[in-house]
């Protein structure tokens, strides 16, 4: 009791109270006590006298400093919002502070939250300081209802930083804003979650918040695009931006999604290319004097052919041109309009190649029999003949067969 010369009545009389769970926080400490604002600087010292916090833990005097934080509640002394902050740090392993401190800091009420705001956005501070700005923060909306939303701002604008937060801080500011019903922050909350920044064993997982908050998880856009390997920070982002955002990343997919296609199509088209049926070799064979007439008809369409991949060629390079979504011009519906026609038409230019691929295979095994023939024709034309007077005309074939392998 030697502290009691320290301090004058009637706050002296803080120090033989005792146990403050019997002497609840509705004993009203200014009609019992007499206390009043001009006691305040006297309250404050007391709350946080360091040499109280080495008093016997069995003694009435160690209960002083709590009931000395619930006077100045009461009091609703501004003047004490920042000096009982300390109290936060300096007595971090105190149960008595994480309950009793909240709980003085809804008394103080609106009024406190800006400084609150400043002392859990104050990184220097350890984890559970800053949980109880939390808990303050969720006490004062509790105590006073008109300002839950100034309170939810706060938790919501602190959790959007949930890359660089403690996963264990993102975890307490989602209970409280479950417990303050603060559905309005489920676009942060769902975020935060699928970045994986918010530990499950202290809110349960984003099935478990939905089912509290009763929301329904796939009508809840995310706040920005969240990458996981890289997640950066948006400020006061609006209702437009993240329906935006995530309309871009589904054109994204769609025009992902199509581009594979235009691959598998590729890679199909090369196999048919690769491929040569024996029915078709059996049909050159039996169509051969047919096929040699048509030779210079197939070779225009090889032209004709050529020309058209080019042109395709021309087609697919601008549709992944065209397919690139940038962040400053975004068309959703009419690019993936665009895109998906754009699809259409390769396929049907595609299905016309794999036709032309067919008429050049034709055309090489045509040339080829063709060369079989005339070599056949000449062998047997020189053996028939006498070599008087048709040594031009076999010089005149070998000319010409080597003008044929020429323009081949």
């Amino acid at each position: 009791m030697k502290n009691h010369t320290i301090y004058q009545a009637p706050i002296d009389k803080l120090l033989t109270l005792g146990d403050c769970h019997k002497i609840t926080n509705e004993y009203n400490y200014i009609a019992e006590l007499g206390l009043d604002t001009e006691h305040i600087p006297g309250l404050i010292s007391m709350a946080v006298d360091q040499n109280l916090n080495g008093a016997d833990s069995a003694s009435l005097e160690a209960w002083g400093k709590i009931h000395a934080c619930r006077a100045l509640g009461q009091l609703r002394a501004e003047a004490a919002i920042e000096p009982l902050m300390q109290l936060f740090h300096e007595l971090e392993d105190s149960d008595w502070v994480n309950e009793e401190m909240p709980k003085v800091y809804g008394m103080f009420g609106e009024v406190a939250i800006p400084r609150l705001q400043a002392y859990l956005a104050d990184e220097s501070h350890g984890i559970f300081p800053r949980i109880t700005a939390i808990h303050s923060l969720e006490e004062i909306c509790k105590q006073h209802p008109e300002t839950r939303q100034k309170c939810i701002a706060v938790l919501t604008q602190q959790l959007k930083l949930f890359a660089q937060n403690p996963h264990e801080l993102n975890g307490f500011i989602v209970a409280s804003l479950i417990e303050l019903q603060a559905v309005e922050s489920a676009a942060v909350i769902k975020s935060a979650f699928l970045a994986q920044s918010v530990p499950d064993e202290i809110t349960g997982t984003w099935d478990d918040v939905c089912e509290s908050l009763g929301i329904n998880s796939d009508k809840i856009a995310l706040f920005t695009d969240i990458k996981l390997d890289e997640v950066f920070q948006v400020e006061n982002i609006s209702t437009d931006d993240v329906t935006q955002v995530e309309d871009v990343s589904k054109t994204e997919e769609i025009v992902a999604n199509q581009e594979s296609q235009l691959q598998d199509i590729s890679a199909d088209d090369v196999t048919q290319r690769q491929k040569t049926p024996v029915s078709e070799e059996t049909q050159l064979e039996d169509d051969i004097t047919d096929e040699v007439a048509q030779v210079e008809d197939v070779s225009q369409t090889q032209e004709t052919s050529v020309e058209k991949k080019q042109s395709d060629q021309i087609t697919v390079e601008e549709v992944e041109k065209n397919s690139v979504i940038t962040s400053e011009d975004i068309q959703l519906i009419e690019d993936v309009t665009t895109d998906v026609e754009q699809l259409h038409k390769v396929e049907n230019k595609t299905e016309e190649q794999k036709q032309s691929s067919d008429i050049n295979n034709r055309e090489i095994e045509v040339n080829q029999l063709k060369s079989e023939v005339r070599n056949q024709k000449v062998n047997t034309s020189v053996k028939q003949q006498s070599n008087k007077g048709f040594g031009g005309f076999a010089t005149s074939q070998g000319k010409a067969k080597t003008n044929k392998k020429k323009k081949r």
